[in-house]
């Protein structure tokens, strides 16, 4: 599963087109209490220019747009935008993040389909598509992460060494047959064709982004990051308690 992040311009398209539909939906776009369509609005405009932020950010940001003085009703307020989102198949949706304990919000594309790969932040410079040989990357690292990751230990990690030099389908389950075994070996040669130099320039960015994370007691160490929790919550449910 690649990383999805929309371009600049695609965001704000998305955030304007969020923004009409709530304020059709809300009435006249006067805000009205911390549920009215103009905080709405604000707040998911800023969350689109985030991506995902720690839950306590977002509160603080609920408050400060809203003027409410306390949080009583900002899973309301949530479940509001969400409601309004549900025809775009996105949504703001809270993960806790095992790597620190704690919560957070995100704006999170719930159907990756054509538009959206199109739109991916990780492209080929020649011709603007997404990058196969990230996505494909990505896959192997998430693999041994989660290959990784223990009871007694929690969330797995990766040295840097281990990281740069990732072999496709060791540690992680595959399926039986061909077709599997064909998908297994593409997604070797994909990964294969980024350099040493290109995988610590990804690795780079993929932290930079939250797909990605240090990890705090082991220096050079990479795990999965809080984006990852938040994207990707089906394929990591159960990892770590």
């Amino acid at each position: 599963m690649a990383p999805k992040r929309k371009s600049t311009g695609a965001a704000a398209a998305a955030a304007a087109a969020g923004g009409d539909a709530l304020r059709e939906v809300g009435g006249s776009g006067r805000g009205g209490g911390d549920g009215g369509p103009t905080y709405r609005h604000c707040f998911l405009q800023a969350m689109m220019a985030r991506q995902y932020v720690k839950e306590t950010e977002a509160k603080d940001l609920f408050r400060r747009i809203t003027g409410a003085t306390h949080d009583g009703s900002y899973l309301h307020f949530l479940a509001e935008i969400n409601q309004q989102l549900n025809f775009a198949q996105f949504e703001l949706r809270r993960a806790k993040y095992p790597g620190d304990g704690e919560w957070y919000l995100g704006y999170v594309n719930r159907e990756a389909d054509e538009v959206s790969k199109r739109s991916a932040k990780y492209r080929v410079a020649k011709d603007g598509k997404p990058d196969t040989r990230v996505t494909a990357y990505f896959r192997a690292l998430l693999d041994q992460v989660v290959a990784a990751a223990t009871a007694e230990q929690g969330l797995g990690f990766l040295t840097s060494q281990q990281a740069l030099y990732v072999r496709v389908g060791t540690g992680a389950s595959t399926q039986a047959g061909e077709e599997a075994a064909a998908a297994t070996q593409q997604q070797a040669e994909e990964v294969d064709k980024l350099s040493l130099r290109d995988r610590e320039a990804v690795l780079a960015q993929l932290t930079t982004d939250g797909w990605l994370a240090h990890v705090a007691d082991r220096a050079g160490c990479y795990t999965l990051g809080p984006r990852s929790f938040l994207e990707l919550s089906q394929a990591l449910d159960g990892l770590v308690e």
